[in-house]
């Protein structure tokens, strides 16, 4: 494939896997309304195994991980789904979906520290111009006007470690050999974390399940993160990260809090100042700057 056209698809998949992780923090917010982050986690992990499985066996693509190579799994699911999600639910319990998701974006300032310590990646002068300037904007949507942070600290707390955990997803994500489709990647990242919520669960989630049962619009919510967020959405992110170094792909999660504050406008009704437009005007050029020069990289080319 023409390395033009394989960029154009990365870029292409990686915003809308952005589209997805943006909604799901709407999502999430609706089905908290009913159960407890556990809950939602676990199940909506189960729904992305039921349907990544099935693709599998249909496709007869289902590939079991090496002995060598179950370390890497292991610790891939701990850091995500495990601890990112722990993190990020917890924290929607205390904080709007629009101000989650802008916290949540400030991944990409800690990954160039993180790629270059761990996967020898070049920190490049434009990938810290871009972060910088979508920091800021970042600021823009966070600070209030008495130049207070509207934030729970515990909220804060909470969302740091999905933080945390997603640098760590990405570092791993790397180390996962390319002999493994991205589906199956996927597949077995949830359905080990999804193994280990099980005690989790047994533990904090029986009043969910055997209490408040079945509530129709939260399984629904459920169903679309284990479908979009949870599936889709890391298959695609996935593939970026095969074709672009990481520091470049996690530079697009500064774009969730644009889809997210739409989102949650169109849908939980949530006022869209003037502030947070310019916010979300500085965050766009801060990916934008950040991708400059793009087609000057050592693209890779399996073709």
């Amino acid at each position: 494939m023409d390395r033009k056209k394989r960029l154009l698809i990365v870029y292409l998949l990686l915003i809308i896997s952005m589209v997805f992780w943006g909604s799901s923090f709407v999502w999430a917010k609706v089905a908290l309304e009913y159960y407890s982050p556990v809950t939602i986690i676990f199940f909506r992990l189960v729904v992305s195994v039921v349907i990544l499985l099935g693709i599998l066996l249909i496709t007869k693509q289902l590939r079991v991980p090496e002995k060598k190579h179950w370390h890497l799994f292991l610790l891939l699911a701990l850091f995500e789904p495990f601890l990112y999600f722990l993190g990020e639910t917890n924290g929607l319990k205390y904080v709007d979906p629009s101000m989650a998701s802008v916290i949540i974006s400030i991944i990409p300032l800690f990954t160039p520290f993180v790629a270059y310590y761990f996967l020898n990646e070049r920190i490049k002068p434009l990938n810290l111009i871009g972060i910088i300037v979508s920091i800021i904007g970042i600021g823009l949507l966070v600070i209030g006007k008495d130049m207070s942070l509207q934030v729970s600290g515990i909220g804060l707390g909470l969302l740091f470690i999905a933080i945390v955990a997603a640098n760590g997803y990405s570092v791993m994500i790397k180390k996962i050999p390319e002999t493994y489709s991205v589906l199956n990647v996927t597949f077995w990242q949830n359905a080990i974390g999804m193994v280990y919520f099980i005690p989790v669960v047994a533990i904090f989630s029986r009043e969910d399940i055997f209490e408040t049962g079945f509530v129709d619009v939260a399984f629904w919510a459920i169903v679309k993160l284990g479908f979009f967020a949870s599936s889709l959405a890391f298959m695609f992110y996935m593939y970026g990260l095969r074709y672009l170094p990481i520091t470049r792909v996690n530079v697009f999660t500064n774009s969730i809090p644009i889809f997210t504050i739409l989102i949650s406008f169109f849908v939980l009704g949530e006022t869209i100042d003037i502030k947070k437009v310019a916010g979300i005007i500085v965050v766009i050029s801060g990916v934008i700057i950040s991708q400059l020069k793009i087609s000057k990289d050592n693209l890779k080319d399996n073709n």
